[in-house]
């Protein structure tokens, strides 16, 4: 355990961070809209009593 990295020094690429964060936060805005719009098809198309 004596070759331990330096604990606050980022073992990552910033721009393969931001890439990864981006794509992710893409992919989430696309699925909140989709899920969305066919929530209000169910709603629209089930009747509710």
């Amino acid at each position: 355990m004596a070759d331990q990295k330096p604990l606050f020094k980022a073992p990552y690429n910033i721009k393969d961070v931001s890439a990864l964060f981006a794509i992710v936060a893409f992919v989430l805005i696309l699925a909140a809209i989709f899920g969305n719009n066919l929530f209000g098809l169910f709603q629209a198309n089930v009747n509710f009593g």
